[in-house]
């Protein structure tokens, strides 16, 4: 009983956990939009699955501050 579904719905708590990071990481990154999200009521609502795939598309992006001089 101690697998975890892939499509689990997560609160914000639960995802600060998962993804370990601060609450306020987190709602930083809700206002810019930049993570998968979804409101259940009045609260914010999380899918597994979709941090995962989250996770590994932004792990292929380059990162923000490469520059590419042509010499």
């Amino acid at each position: 009983m101690g697998k975890t579904p892939k499509s689990e719905l997560m609160t914000a708590k639960q995802t600060c956990r998962f993804l370990k990071i601060s609450q306020q990481t987190l709602y930083r990154h809700l206002r810019c939009r930049q993570i998968p999200a979804f409101k259940l009521g009045n609260e914010w609502r999380f899918v597994r699955s979709d941090l995962e795939q989250w996770i590994r598309d932004d792990r292929a992006k380059p990162p923000v501050n490469s520059s590419t001089r042509v010499l």
